[in-house]
């Protein structure tokens, strides 16, 4: 069974409000060695998350968080396999093996099923097996609609950000080949 040992990604790279704990940053109560200060009565956010890691027995040690440089979260039940990289260790989803494994997760795109997002110094990529669009800054929770322009030979990858009632708000194209 995984643990997590030394690891205390979480508590950086996610943001907590029931903490008014922002994103990449170090919450207040992470001990150096010992994890959580107040595990036994942190909040909800923080009792239910399990990291991708965890979760995932075909994942080796290598893919710890703290080793990996980033933080695997599994929100498929909204469409999304996020990526959360740690502010210390800018690119380290783009390092081998792992970004040969994201962009191989990446391809659910293809039959609809959900994406891969990185959530890196504040911007959001979409990987794409085709090669990533780098929306930018989007705010929490942005409504994404990612697949495909075109068809065939001729298709590419497509994201439009979209309000609350499905209006276009942006949209990113990949450049054509």
């Amino acid at each position: 069974m995984k643990s997590c040992g030394p690891c205390t990604l979480c508590c950086t790279v996610l943001e907590i409000p029931a903490l008014s704990k922002p994103a990449c940053q170090t919450c207040v109560h992470v001990q150096a060695g010992s994890g959580c200060g107040i595990y036994e009565t942190r909040p909800t956010p923080c009792r239910v998350f399990t990291c991708g890691w965890l979760a995932t027995p075909a994942l080796n040690a290598d893919w710890r968080p703290d080793v990996a440089g980033f933080l695997i979260r599994d929100e498929r039940d909204q469409g999304h396999l996020c990526i959360d990289v740690d502010p210390d260790r800018p690119g380290a989803w783009r390092r081998a093996p792992y970004q040969a494994q994201i962009r191989a997760w990446s391809a659910m795109v293809r039959d609809k099923s959900g994406c891969v997002l990185v959530y890196e110094a504040g911007d959001v990529t979409v990987v794409f097996p085709e090669g990533d669009i780098v929306l930018g800054s989007l705010g929490p929770e942005p409504r994404l609609l990612v697949g495909y322009q075109g068809k065939g030979d001729r298709r590419r990858p497509l994201v439009r950000l979209l309000s609350a009632s499905d209006e276009v708000l942006r949209e990113w194209r990949a450049p054509t080949a």
